[in-house]
């Protein structure tokens, strides 16, 4: 009986396993939410999009006092805008009519000069700022202000993230404000509450926030979250690491300022009892004390000493060993964090092949063209356009009856050459062969095909007028020394 008692409880206890029913503990299956002893102390505090930013405000101000006084945060930012942004994100219209298509090119290109509200730059200088204060701190925010004072009575005003307080209410229609962002029943933005003067001003006497409707407010900042409502900074990750470094930097530079300190001591003997002068009380004198001049040292010097006299001098510590292997690793963190090749972030070069300099810009140039087309250009640049289409429509300067007015490509600054003529072969290639139109390799080198036209046939004009003798043909091909070179032979 007792083997036929074991086979019955078996299966039911596969069963009891394969169904949670079993009075042990099963493991995690993922190593990482374990709580043993390695993991026991990692209880991270997890909360929505909306509520992981509560302290934002002084991670924004630690990361502003970063760009101010923190070498290399000032540079990842600073190396950051200038390669995304260029001379500007332009945009290329797309209506049907050439004629249409030159009259918008024209009036964009006025109003761009005299859009901003302050009067202190132009467009793409806008999109510069706002750039770099989207990676300074996080976001930042544009107002569409009317002004008709100009043909096309619109301006474009840019204001830092501390205008939006962190404001949470619920009004009586049934809206939230949230971080002073005012959302509806469904959660859609319709209005932002803003403080009319900047916070960090003095003497306000009123400053308390006004609500302004959400389609005059462009708020840019990069989204990581469904759901989230706020920008965070994006030295963010490494700010700690970065304080830490630079305050390492600091001890060492310190320690090697004190290193180099030249120090010499003179050391002289005893004085003898018995030839010391004697007092009324036949009892030593105290010796007068004597101030030496320090010795100066030159070059080819032989000092003479006393008798007895005798000098040593300091051993000071030299450089840590290891000190740079130290400084380029953590410096290697920060550049992954940023997804900032290390050579753009640190200006060095050394150890580094044009290959890898290659693959490096390639996936430089990716994260680049993702925040162009996914952030700055639904965030910032298309409802400006949408704005500006609007009010030029109003001010008579575009026709009404067109329905692709628009309708706009947006064509970042053009990269520079890694290998010209490898890179300029390759456009010609691809155009010969129909892989690529024309317009599109002017479009991925930052221009519009429409304007280089104008621009030739206008030299053209010019050259003949004058009687020059026209341009010698290209050619097609590129004579053999010319081509890529041959990698060596390992």
């Amino acid at each position: 009986m007792r083997p036929a008692r074991t086979a019955t409880r078996k299966p039911l206890g596969l069963l009891n396993f394969i169904f949670g029913r079993t009075s042990k503990p099963l493991a995690s299956t993922h190593e990482a939410a374990g709580t043993g002893r390695r993991l026991r102390a990692w209880l991270p505090w997890d909360s929505s999009p909306r509520r992981e930013h509560m302290r934002l405000a002084l991670l924004r101000a630690r990361a502003r006092d970063a760009y101010r006084n923190n070498a290399i945060a000032r540079a990842a930012i600073d190396r950051m805008t200038s390669d995304f942004i260029g001379t500007g994100v332009s945009p290329k219209p797309m209506a049907k009519s050439e004629d249409v298509r030159m009259r918008l090119i024209d009036s964009w290109e006025a109003w761009s000069l005299e859009c901003d509200a302050d009067g202190q730059t132009d467009f793409y200088g806008l999109q510069t700022l706002a750039l770099h204060a989207m990676f300074e701190s996080g976001e930042v925010l544009a107002l569409l202000e009317p002004d008709d004072a100009t043909g096309i009575p619109l301006k474009i005003r840019l204001i830092e993230s501390d205008h939006l307080p962190f404001k949470n209410e619920t009004l009586s229609n049934g809206h939230r404000i949230i971080d002073g962002i005012e959302l509806d029943k469904r959660g859609r933005r319709v209005a932002y509450w803003l403080h009319p003067n900047h916070p960090g001003d003095l003497n306000l006497t009123n400053n308390d926030p006004v609500r302004v409707e959400a389609h005059r407010v462009l708020h840019l900042f990069e989204a990581t979250r469904p759901g989230q409502l706020r920008g965070v900074p994006v030295l963010a990750p490494v700010l700690v690491r970065l304080k830490d470094l630079d305050e390492f930097d600091d001890a060492q530079l310190i320690r090697q300022k004190i290193a180099n300190l030249f120090v010499g001591f003179i050391t002289r003997p005893a004085p003898d009892p018995l030839s010391q002068p004697l007092g009324p009380d036949n009892q030593p004198l105290p010796a007068e004390p004597s101030e030496q001049p320090a010795l100066e040292f030159e070059p080819g010097l032989l000092q003479e000493l006393n008798d007895g006299e005798d000098v040593t001098f300091s051993e000071p510590p030299g450089a840590p060993s290891g000190y740079r292997e130290f400084t380029r690793a953590q410096l290697h963190i920060v550049s992954a964090a940023l997804g900032l090749p290390y050579p753009f972030l640190t200006g060095d070069y050394s150890d580094i092949n044009d290959r890898v300099v290659r693959v490096a810009i390639n996936e430089y140039k990716r994260r680049a063209m993702a925040l162009i087309r996914n952030v700055l250009v639904p965030k910032f640049c298309e409802p400006i356009r949408r704005a500006w289409v609007d009010a030029a429509v109003l001010a008579g300067e575009l026709p009404t009856n067109q329905r692709d007015l628009k309708l706009t490509r947006w064509t970042p600054h053009g990269w520079a050459y890694i290998q010209p003529v490898q890179d300029i072969q390759a456009d010609v290639l691809a155009i010969n062969n129909k892989l690529k139109s024309r317009s599109e390799a002017l479009l991925e080198r930052g221009y519009d095909a429409e304007l280089i036209d104008r621009e030739i046939a206008a030299d053209l004009a010019r050259e003949q007028a004058l009687g020059l003798p026209p341009s010698p043909a290209a050619t097609s091909a590129v004579p053999p020394q010319e081509t890529a070179p041959q990698e060596p032979k390992e």
